[in-house]
């Protein structure tokens, strides 16, 4: 409904003030002022009451617009997980105070200027103007008749007054502005020295007592994870097809109903010159006749075979009929007159030409076998289907089925909930990523519906055995716990060495120096902000100079398991303009959170003078909450 009345209002102010009310309870909430009321109101203001029907249009309203969003129903309980319903009578709440406080003060609007703001207002201009239509049209998917939507434009229009008293004129004060945009755009320039693992001297071994220590402190991180396996039958085409049951005569007939797919139609390949002019064009035919040959025009006029080469298509590939019917008409390396294109002047070679051509049927046999063998099952597959259906219905195990339909029973290896192995190897399932999540999805002895393959194929499935989640043994993983420790203990040696580094800059070092002696390369940065970066830098390396004056030094992780010794050699604050676009964008921003608070804080201490009171138990049922 908000969102409608937004567009039908049309003035930033109401917008704003829309927007405010809704975040006036998501700062504030309502929680403290839940009590019970005797009443078929769900909340009251002061004296003033929210009706339940309210409460109920505009939530039905929301639920619809979040439905709209999610491109899918959303219901009233899935509403309330999100929190709908709270903020729905946060906004309504945060309205009534509004339009009480409103009332006491006598604020009121002419109902000539509420015409004029539905009349102006674009949603409901037409060719020729305000289009009372389209009004109809706008309200009618609101779900609100014309005399609920006039108060409600009289309503917004008041609290727009009230508001305005409130947050007019504020603007962002000149330091704060400068605050922001020196935080935004100020640049920095770092010396710096990338450490990687390779400057270690060496990485010690692990003792048997470190390996075990390591092991014991991140076990959690080699549990094996939970294995299962499963019975498979799959019904496709081509599963059950027979081709040593297909007949000579249904082969041969198979090829001429796909004749067309073993044919192919002649081609060409063509050179061509284009001439501005038809007389150079007819000069250019005369020297050809005179003994010059096509590639001596191409010399001539300094063109490659790329530059004349159309390349090898087919007559329908032409965009230009006439040259089509001229290219076809040549021999292999004969050259034409000169063809009077659509476009262009031209004279044409054919360099290559491909003649129209058909596989005979022996040498297609075996794919036509297989093809009609397939089509035939594909007709087997659905009255298939119910067969199984039936038995499996019927008590039949599927050993019983796989006998009895002479269909391939299949036993799955070993494989977890992402579809690999022990080994850490991804198995070959078919349909796995389905599968995967049906098998771990079911347990043994449960009966499970089958999985589609394609459009006409089936796969039944039966856990066959489910491994628990273990912890493994030292034994089991030795390698990979190596490894990590291996790694843990040179990301710790790096930084100690760093940090060593960084000690020797503190105390008078140069970063040149200190790369001279580690056989390293110095580094100098183009200046960055807080938020462009830098590729060569890490996050961490932006934040550690961004962190101090020139002169600040710090090491910090790099982006390659590497570390980064900086120094900050250079700052340059922004000149302060006002009129800057970033100064401006930083003012609208800034000038939309003070009024925001401010309108908040204002919200806030009328509904505290006036008393707002809840009744849960009809706010419960009305928005699902109890049913939560």
């Amino acid at each position: 409904m908000l969102d409608a009345l937004r567009n039908s209002v049309g003035t930033w102010f109401a917008k704003l003030l829309i927007g405010l009310l809704v975040l006036s309870f998501a700062v504030w909430g309502i929680a403290d002022v839940f009590t019970g009321l005797g009443s078929t109101s769900v909340a009251t203001v002061g004296d003033k009451e929210i009706p339940a029907e309210d409460f109920q249009r505009a939530y039905a309203r929301e639920i619809d617009q979040l439905s709209r969003r999610a491109g899918q129903p959303i219901s009233q309980e899935q509403a309330a997980t999100f929190g709908l319903p709270a903020q729905v009578l946060g906004r309504l709440i945060a309205e009534a105070t509004l339009d009480q406080e409103a009332s006491k003060l006598r604020i009121g609007v002419s109902d000539e200027a509420i015409i004029k703001t539905i009349q102006e207002t674009p949603a409901f201009q037409g060719v020729n103007g305000y289009d009372r239509n389209r009004l109809s049209q706008v309200l009618y998917n609101m779900g609100v008749n014309e005399d609920e939507f006039v108060m409600l434009q009289q309503q917004i229009a008041e609290r727009q007054q009230l508001a305005e008293a409130v947050i007019g004129g504020i603007t962002t004060p000149n330091a704060m502005l400068e605050a922001f945009d020196k935080y935004t755009m100020e640049e920095r320039k770092v010396e710096y020295i990338v450490l990687p693992q390779s400057s270690l001297s060496e990485v010690p071994v692990p003792s048997a007592e470190e390996l075990n220590a390591y092991f014991e402190e991140n076990k959690a991180n080699y549990r094996a994870p939970e294995y299962r396996s499963a019975a498979l039958i799959e019904l496709t085409a081509d599963k059950i097809a027979k081709p040593e049951s297909v007949t000579k005569e249904e082969i041969a007939q198979e090829y001429e109903r796909t004749k067309n797919r073993y044919q192919s139609q002649e081609q060409r390949r063509i050179f061509q010159i284009p001439f501005q002019s038809m007389e150079e064009a007819e000069a250019a035919a005369v020297k050809l006749s005179s003994g010059e040959t096509f590639e001596d025009l191409m010399n001539e006029r300094d063109l490659s075979e790329s530059d004349v080469d159309l390349g090898t298509m087919n007559k329908s590939g032409f965009l230009d009929e006439k040259i089509a019917d001229a290219a076809f008409s040549l021999h292999e390396g004969q050259v034409s007159g000169v063809v009077e294109g659509q476009f262009s002047n031209v004279i044409l070679f054919a360099k290559e030409v491909k003649p129209a051509a058909v596989k005979p049927q022996n040498e297609v046999d075996q794919e036509l076998r297989t093809n009609v063998a397939q089509a035939n099952a594909a007709n087997e597959v659905d009255d298939l289907y119910n067969e199984i259906e039936d038995a499996r219905a019927g008590g039949s195990t599927f050993k019983e089925i796989a006998e009895r339909f002479s269909l391939a029973l299949s036993q799955t290896p070993d494989f977890d909930a992402s579809g690999k192995n022990e080994a850490g190897e991804t198995v070959t399932l078919p349909q796995a990523d389905v599968l995967a999540t049906s098998v771990f999805s079911t347990d043994v002895g449960v009966e499970n519906d089958p999985l589609e393959i394609g459009r006409t194929g089936h796969l039944w499935y039966e856990v066959s055995e489910v491994k628990p989640s273990r912890d493994r043994e030292l034994s089991e993983v030795e390698t990979a716990v190596v490894a990590d420790w291996t790694a843990m203990r040179t990301a710790d040696l790096l930084e100690e060495k760093a940090k060593a580094l960084l000690a020797d800059v503190q105390a008078g070092k140069s970063l040149t120096d200190i790369a001279l002696a580690e056989d390293l390369q110095t580094n100098v940065s183009q200046p960055f902000t807080r938020n462009g970066g830098n590729p060569n830098l890490s996050g961490s390396a932006i934040t550690a100079a961004f962190s101090g004056p020139t002169g600040t030094a710090a090491q910090v992780p790099g982006n390659n398991e590497d570390r980064i010794l900086l120094v900050l050699t250079d700052t340059t604050a922004p000149a302060f303009m006002t009129e800057s676009e970033n100064v401006k964008r930083i003012d609208q921003q800034l000038s939309g959170a003070l009024e925001g608070s401010l309108l908040n804080q204002f919200v806030a201490q009328l509904e505290s003078a006036e008393g707002v009171k809840v009744n849960q138990a009809l706010f419960g049922q009305l928005s699902g909450l109890d049913h939560q």
